[in-house]
């Protein structure tokens, strides 16, 4: 049985509203960009950035996000030196637990990962239930191991009954919004990397991460808020602009119905949509210019994650 949330508000002033940010960085080149543009949002709005997943930082630039924003962080350490997940919470809003240690396979971008208590902004008082929380950039070029990263996520940090927000850079289609082929793209070698072969030996473009998302019954953000809040290009594409992607471009004739879905997407566990307010994925020519990845910026009910995350529930160690 689920208890009915407080009415969420759309008003970024009120202190009940949580902002989460999901960014590909595209290799850090252009973080003082994204950093500017990320105060001057603050400075329109109201608000600033309470939880972060971003992709592709390189080494030092989790700690100057940090300390530009004021927020903690957890950066994944790298098999090799380069791009890196970092995941940034505001201290005064969640609560690490410190019990949590990660311990994905050797990959080449570990997702950042953490159990974040709610604190309630009144009492101090910590929710009874953890928020599992991964920042996760999947293999760019080989299908399997994008579902190995994923399966180790779900099976490791969102057992039944636990909570999750997983997010980041999927580098495969959301289920529906893929392209109808790519036997088109001039780009052979980013064809086959997004692609799995079939049983009956076709290739298809890859949709298999949302797959074993919706069958885990995680809720794609980007498309709940569009599809049931009504909140219209909060799933339109994150990639694909810029010079250097044209020979990457799907021909018209090889888009679905819906044209193509985001790469960059956020999933929570079936229980938190009450608490989400809105999905946002800006497109503006200054946000293209920092990146070659859209970032996705939702916002949240402070008092409806609290709801959520004191719900009585039984939980089992697998």
């Amino acid at each position: 049985m689920s208890t009915t949330p407080a009415a969420v508000t759309d008003d970024p002033h009120d202190p009940d509203v949580i902002e989460h940010v999901n960014a590909n960085i595209q290799h850090g080149w252009h973080l003082d960009r994204f950093l500017e543009w990320i105060d001057r949002r603050a400075q329109e709005t109201g608000i600033r950035p309470h939880l972060m997943t971003l992709q592709e930082l390189q080494d030092g630039q989790a700690a100057t996000v940090a300390d530009q924003l004021g927020l903690a962080f957890v950066e994944a350490p790298n098999v090799r030196p380069g791009s890196r997940n970092v995941l940034l919470y505001d201290a005064a809003v969640f609560r690490p637990d410190s019990k949590w240690v990660a311990y994905p396979p050797e990959i080449r971008h570990r997702p950042a990962t953490a159990r974040l208590h709610l604190i309630d902004a009144a009492t101090g008082a910590l929710s009874a239930r953890k928020l599992s929380v991964a920042s996760v950039h999947a293999d760019f070029g080989d299908p399997s191991a994008r579902l190995t990263q994923l399966r180790w996520l779900l099976a490791n940090m969102v057992h039944d009954g636990r909570l999750g927000l997983v997010a980041g850079d999927w580098n495969s289609w959301p289920a529906g919004r893929a392209p109808l082929s790519l036997d088109h793209a001039e780009d052979r070698a980013y064809a086959l990397n997004r692609s799995i072969l079939d049983p009956d030996g076709t290739f298809r473009p890859d949709d298999q991460a949302d797959r074993l998302m919706t069958c885990r019954r995680m809720v794609d953000v980007g498309r709940h808020a569009a599809t049931v809040l009504g909140q219209t290009g909060a799933d339109r594409p994150t990639t694909g602009h810029g010079p250097d992607k044209d020979r990457q471009r799907v021909p018209d004739a090889d888009l679905p119905p819906g044209g193509l879905g985001p790469i960059d997407r956020t999933y929570v566990s079936d229980e938190l949509p009450d608490a989400l307010i809105s999905s946002e994925t800006p497109t503006s020519p200054e946000v293209r210019a920092m990146s070659d990845h859209a970032p996705q910026i939702t916002r949240w009910s402070r008092s409806g994650l609290w709801t959520v995350m004191n719900r009585p529930v039984v939980t089992f160690r697998h």
